[in-house]
């Protein structure tokens, strides 16, 4: 897996590489931008669901995994403009932003 190497977090945490790479990678804008259209604080509020989504996921993958495929069917019936296949490129330029090493050794069972 080329994407999972060894990561200098920042000092604030994911959360800062979350908020400052990820946010304006999924919104498609930066954040002046953003901030500009939808307020200051929009991009903390993306920041904030991008994490408790993250931990949703892997607490309960099978919700979550049947709940994308509940957003993916509406994309593809209400938004036929839209392409939801946009939201893989969205996820290898996350991906690759955001490096991520697992430290395999210190997790406990």
């Amino acid at each position: 897996m080329p994407w999972l190497r060894d990561a200098v977090l920042p000092d604030d945490g994911p959360s800062d590489d979350i908020f400052r790479l990820a946010v304006p990678i999924l919104c498609e804008m930066t954040h002046k931008d953003l901030a500009e259209k939808l307020g200051s604080e929009y991009g903390c509020g993306v920041a904030y669901g991008i994490e408790r989504g993250l931990i949703l996921a892997n607490l309960r993958p099978e919700w979550a995994r049947g709940l994308y495929h509940l957003i993916r069917s509406h994309y593809l019936q209400a938004h036929p403009e839209e392409d939801p296949l946009d939201w893989e490129e969205q996820v290898e330029q996350t991906v690759r932003a955001i490096p991520v090493a697992i430290p395999w050794r210190e997790i406990e069972p």
